[in-house]
């Protein structure tokens, strides 16, 4: 019997781990004839089936107001609990729309239910799973326990509700015995190990065009080959392990690429990460990073009706003033060595403009 199946996290878009897995899984599913549907605060999946609500972003302003308020502290403000209340009502809503929307027979929880990055929003997904005992697989990809910047936080009761929950209704996944033994040890949830895999059977279509714009936009020479490292620039990835693999095959056309950026969990690592390959003699290559293929864009203005200087306005707005400024009509921001570069021309109105740095020099 075929179900409707509802994904559910703060974000499927781009190319981070959890939306690759949660593709992944979903393509599977619908080769044995299932539905899949998608709510997160940002996605780039199939409209018709998408549930996009903005609030459940974790780089959502009032979430992100949240996490700068309960870690690195051990006393929660009042305020701050009440606004954690609203924003899960708010989200409990959503939710449960999207559920009766499109008939979700089985919720997947892709580490919405594992990491804290959205607190209000684990405990929303929580109380509706518990309520209705609606079927849930919880995919766990990294717990706030393997992370130091959680370690010390004001939100203790809110982790051991919801991150992860211990509820009969869930099945419980992760992606290695590490995960599963931690777990079971401080939690006593028992799970299955799903690891993340490639499928070398069946290899992704090449396209000629953007390999040629990706090598160029990294400078690599045609008879360079690349060692890519596909993950964010954090220690627990042990990136040094990848310069040392480069440096024992000592040939200088080998590169490292890296194809995330750095800032998650601070630049300390990667500022320590580029000092090491330089005295290694490893080239390490930054990843092009918001460049869009022209051929991708072409199709997705074809796609949705919009104009290009439509789309690169509505896509400037999403720009997190934190980390980007303008300096001479340019976006800048550090790149994943905290060294500062541009990144194309600003589409937004002066008006606009207004809540970013500007820099003059």
């Amino acid at each position: 019997m075929t179900k409707h199946i509802g994904f559910i996290s703060t974000r499927f878009s781009g190319t981070d781990g959890v939306t690759m897995e949660a593709s992944k899984w979903s393509k599977v599913l619908k080769q044995n004839g299932h539905s899949c549907f998608w709510f997160a605060g940002e996605l780039d999946r199939d409209p018709n089936t998408s549930f996009l609500v903005p609030e459940a972003h974790f780089k959502h302003e009032k979430n992100q107001w949240i996490n700068d308020r309960v870690f690195g502290y051990k006393k929660r403000n009042p305020t701050v609990t009440d606004t954690i209340f609203e924003l899960k009502v708010l989200l409990k809503e959503r939710i449960q729309t999207f559920i009766s929307q499109f008939h979700i027979d089985l919720l997947i929880a892709q580490n919405v239910l594992t990491i804290p990055l959205h607190i209000p929003m684990g405990i929303a997904l929580t109380e509706i799973i518990a309520e209705t005992q609606i079927p849930t697989i919880a995919h766990h990809h990294d717990f706030y326990w393997e992370r130091p910047r959680f370690s010390v936080n004001a939100v203790g009761d809110y982790l051991r509700m919801s991150f992860p929950p211990n509820l009969n209704n869930i099945e419980h996944v992760v992606i290695n015995s590490g995960a599963q033994e931690e777990l079971a040890l401080r939690t006593g949830i028992s799970s299955t190990i799903i690891p993340n895999v490639l499928d070398f059977e069946n290899p992704p279509e090449i396209d000629a065009e953007q390999t040629a714009s990706f090598r160029n936009s990294m400078d690599l020479e045609p008879q360079d080959h690349i060692i890519l490292q596909p993950t964010r620039i954090v220690q627990r990835k042990g990136i040094e392990h990848a310069i040392e693999l480069v440096e024992s095959l000592k040939n200088p056309q080998y590169k490292l690429v890296i194809s995330h950026e750095a800032g998650d969990e601070g630049y300390e690592y990667s500022e320590w990460l580029l000092e090491t390959a330089r005295e290694r003699g490893v080239d390490l290559v930054q990843e092009y990073d918001h460049a869009i293929a022209r051929k991708s864009l072409d199709h997705f203005l074809t796609m949705t009706g919009m104009d290009e200087q439509e789309f690169w306005h509505v896509a400037d707005t999403f720009r997190d003033p934190r980390v980007w400024w303008i300096r001479k009509g340019q976006w800048w921001k550090d790149t994943p060595w905290g060294e500062p570069a541009p990144f194309g021309k600003v589409h937004l109105s002066s008006e606009e403009q207004k809540k970013y740095r500007m820099v003059q020099a």
